[in-house]
């Protein structure tokens, strides 16, 4: 810096100036008020020239100005002052202060993975398909898990003025949050939230809850997605084709069921479902379904099942029992019984029944006869007698297990069929060992039952399904005894008479000639 010139302070309102003057340019340095900024004013005369960088660091030095100096607006001030003109610009500024993060609720779980369908990964990127029903926006938790955790607010960080004095920051807000119903605290600050319930998380304000309802006011379509929900889900209207809804304790759709898939371990509630001639529909039930009609699905129910109107075409695994209106087409497995009013259709649709057998019976015995065959098969083709042994062997034992299976008649089982109105042509019935493929019309009122003593169906009056077919066997097995019972006595006792009147008969025919034989006697 040149001897020449002459440094001046001077205090303003909005802050503080310094004035350079020297023999060719005068340098003003404006500091504001809070000294976070630092503006530079520089004249050039006319025959002048403009200070140096290394002047203009000795200038801010000298003012105290250390902090946040800009190192690329120093040149670009000394270039834009060229003699007869002046230039300006920010040389510094200072460091803002951070303000501390607000206090928050932390989820201990990734909400990522809360959506219930996967999307199809494939090798390249540009082939993987997005799954466009994965939109679900709660969060499921299960009894006693971690919700999430309460973190408190932070400080922030202090900043600095141009002078290098420090500036403190402002500390976030705390989260005011207030625990709702089945939520607990726990920790040692109790910053540590848990759920009570099977449940999905929901926050009303400042308020969290845990809640077992979780209800579709309208349809479940794209902008609801799949659900899966640990709890009970009420649909308020219907449910379109390609979705599905989980809901662990219980399912109620007020509306109608598209080729979709039901799935609940409680029980399940509708108004219809149409697979579409497809059997895309499908139910997983561990309670009770309830539903006016279903057609061209697939079906798993552990509880009892009661469709009013019609069941259609439809494959169905039960291990309570079944009461329908019309159940034609398809097959059906169910362990305690049925009950419809028509059995098949005029039209001698196929439709397969089994009642009084678990259907996890049904199919391990399948695959013991597929065996089976598969043994017989090879027996058929082995020449060598070691084999043959062995094979012989392993085909008894086979047969000792298809036996134990068939024989299986697990708590609940009731091979009994009730028809209130008729069965028609086509349908083939299983009832314990006993089969029957009907080729003409039967008319109800009927019950069916297996008849242990003859083979075959019994057909008795109807009777309620909640009397077993073995009560009815044992009822008519003893009444048919006593009856024959009734018929020996009666025949004894006739063939007693009958013997009476012989002997009756001789003796009085003995008596009528002894008097003819005296008459005849010499005297």
């Amino acid at each position: 810096m040149s001897d020449q010139g002459t440094q001046t302070q001077e205090n303003k309102p909005d802050g503080q100036r310094f004035y350079h003057a020297q023999t060719g340019y005068q340098l003003i340095l404006s500091l504001s008020k809070d000294e976070m900024e630092c503006r530079a004013h520089l004249e050039v005369k006319a025959d002048g020239a403009p200070p140096t960088r290394d002047e203009l660091l000795g200038y801010l030095a000298a003012d105290g100005i250390t902090t946040g100096i800009d190192e690329e607006a120093l040149p670009l001030l000394l270039r834009e002052a060229r003699p007869g003109k002046s230039a300006n610009g920010l040389l510094a500024a200072g460091i803002q202060p951070v303000l501390g993060d607000d206090g928050r609720l932390a989820f201990s779980f990734d909400t990522s993975d809360q959506s219930p369908a996967d999307t199809t990964a494939d090798e390249d990127p540009e082939k993987r398909q997005i799954d466009f029903r994965a939109v679900q926006k709660f969060i499921n938790v299960d009894a006693d898990q971690e919700i999430g955790r309460i973190l408190p607010p932070t400080y922030g960080t202090p900043g600095k003025t141009v002078r290098g004095k420090p500036v403190p920051s402002e500390p976030g807000k705390p989260l005011l949050l207030k625990l709702g119903q089945n939520v607990r605290s726990g920790g040692d600050n109790n910053d540590i939230l848990f759920a009570e319930i099977h449940g999905r998380v929901k926050q009303e304000g400042d308020t969290i809850h845990v809640v077992e309802e979780y209800v579709v006011d309208g349809d479940v379509d794209f902008s609801i997605g799949n659900i899966r929900f640990n709890g009970y889900v009420e649909v308020r209207g219907d449910v379109l084709d390609g979705f599905q809804v989980s809901a662990s304790k219980g399912l109620k759709i007020t509306g109608n069921v598209g080729a979709c898939r039901l799935i609940s371990h409680g029980n399940i509630e509708f108004c219809g479902m149409d697979g579409q001639g497809q059997g895309k529909g499908s139910i997983l039930c561990g309670g009770t379904i309830t539903a006016h009609f279903i057609h061209d699905s697939v079906i798993e129910c552990w509880g009892n099942m009661l469709v009013d109107v019609e069941l259609r075409n439809c494959s169905i695994h039960c291990r309570g029992s079944l009461t329908t209106g019309v159940l034609a087409g398809g097959d059906c497995v169910t362990l305690a019984g049925i009950e419809a009013k028509k059995l098949g259709a005029p039209s001698a649709v196929k439709t397969v029944v089994h009642s009084g057998v678990d259907y996890h019976d049904l199919d391990r015995l399948h695959i013991l006869f597929e065996q089976l065959d598969q043994l017989q098969q090879e027996i058929a083709k082995t020449k060598d007698l070691q084999e043959l042994t062995a094979l012989t062997e392993k085909k008894q034992q086979l047969s000792r297990i298809i036996v134990d299976v068939r024989s299986h008649r697990p708590a609940g089982s009731n091979p009994k069929i009730n028809i209130k109105d008729r069965i028609h042509e086509g349908v083939t019935i299983y009832l314990g060992d006993a089969v029957e493929e009907f080729a003409a019309e039967l008319s109800g009122p009927i019950s069916l039952i297996e008849n242990s003593r003859d083979g075959g169906l019994r057909r008795l009056s109807l009777s309620s399904l909640d009397i077993p077919a073995s009560d009815l066997e044992k009822a008519w097995l003893e009444n048919d005894e006593l009856e024959r019972q009734e018929r020996l006595k009666q025949e004894a006792a006739e063939r007693e008479a009958a013997e009476a009147a012989e002997a009756q008969k001789a003796l009085d025919e003995a008596e009528q000639a002894e008097p003819a034989a005296e008459s005849s006697a010499p005297d």
